[in-house]
């Protein structure tokens, strides 16, 4: 039967140091294999027809200045660098810089990010800064 009292000093045995640099190393090779899978999911998904799993499911596609699909390469563009790394590294940017609001400063690339995404709702084309700057549009599909 499990109790809740804490073990007495004399039966805790510590982890070793190799037994936690070998767990370390485990966890991360797990979390970056469920991440490459997740990553190769969504690179198989979305280089058929312009469209990651959510659009799919809500019937949109993200097409390209002609009305092409767009293809994998404008996708990752899209997706990879522009919506994801850039503003990584802005928040990674503002953290980093050595002034009392730190925070606050990572706070505004989180705002930079949403007012980056809602650009949509108010753009003729709605489309989301990174649209623009990847060239591409999303449309309903038929």
């Amino acid at each position: 039967m499990a109790t809740d009292e804490a073990p007495s000093e004399a039966t805790i045995v510590l982890a070793s140091r190799g037994q936690r640099l070998s767990g370390h190393v485990l966890e991360m090779a797990l979390f970056g294999l469920t991440l490459g899978i997740g990553w190769a999911f969504w690179f198989a998904s979305t280089g058929r027809g312009g469209q990651t799993p959510a659009k799919r499911l809500l019937g949109m596609r993200v097409v390209d200045g002609e009305g092409r699909p767009a293809s994998l390469r404008r996708m990752v563009i899209r997706d990879v660098l522009l919506k994801v790394v850039a503003f990584v590294l802005l928040d990674l940017l503002l953290l980093s810089m050595e002034v009392e609001g730190g925070l606050n400063l990572a706070l505004a690339g989180v705002v930079a990010w949403l007012a980056a995404a809602l650009w949509c709702v108010w753009d003729g084309n709605r489309q989301c800064l990174w649209d623009k700057a990847a060239g591409t549009r999303v449309e309903v599909t038929s």
